[in-house]
Order: C-alpha cells, then structure tokens, then sequence
C-alpha cells in the first residue's frame, strides 16, 4: 500500500511502511521507525492499532504492535521479537500459535 499514510496523533502522518513498531506506554505510545527514529504520541495503543489495521501489523503483546515485515528473528525461549532495528518485542504465550501463522519459519530461534 505504497503512499498511504496514517494519522497517529495531531497533525502527524506517518507511513506505516516506515514504522517498526509500536509500544504502549499508559496512555502514549512510542512509535519506532526503521531508520532508528522515534516519536512518542498521546494516542493510546490500541487506537492505534485499528488504524494499522490492513498494513500487516501484529498485536504480538497487550503492549506491543509489530510491523511483521521488519522481524529479525523470534526468540523461542524469552517469548520476543527482535526487529530490523534490533527492537525487542515482547509476545505473548497466547499470541503465540498466531505469530507462527503469520512468519516463515527461517525467522524462528
């Protein structure tokens, strides 16, 4: 979905083929893109999320929304994600069984 961009707070777009990941942080969230940059917005996580929703993104966590075309690996036995940025994401063990749908098995651990 190339040139579509999504509000995440305010006046601020970003391209969802740009961010790595989102983290929840209370009522804020930190957004990360792949370039290493960071944002903190104070748009709660999981209105975030319906926004991402289509841009193949992941809820790995209650606080954790992935870009899954930026996972490194995934780190079996701590439950987390590393990202292209070398962002750790933490996984759930019920999110689990849905994280293998979503990846290729060369990116496991």
């Amino acid at each position: 979905m190339a040139n579509t961009f999504i509000s995440i707070g305010g006046r601020t777009l970003v391209n969802p083929e740009e961010v790595s990941m989102l983290k929840a942080d209370i009522n804020y969230t930190v957004v990360h893109f792949i370039n290493g940059k960071s944002c903190i917005v104070a748009t709660p996580l999981k209105s975030l999320e319906a926004r991402f929703e289509g841009h193949n993104f992941f809820r790995s966590h209650k606080s954790f929304l992935v870009n899954l075309g930026f996972v490194k690996r995934y780190f079996k036995a701590k439950n987390q994600l590393q990202m292209m940025d070398n962002q750790l994401a933490t996984v759930s063990r019920r999110k689990t069984i849905d994280l293998y749908k979503c990846l290729s098995f060369k990116q496991f651990q």
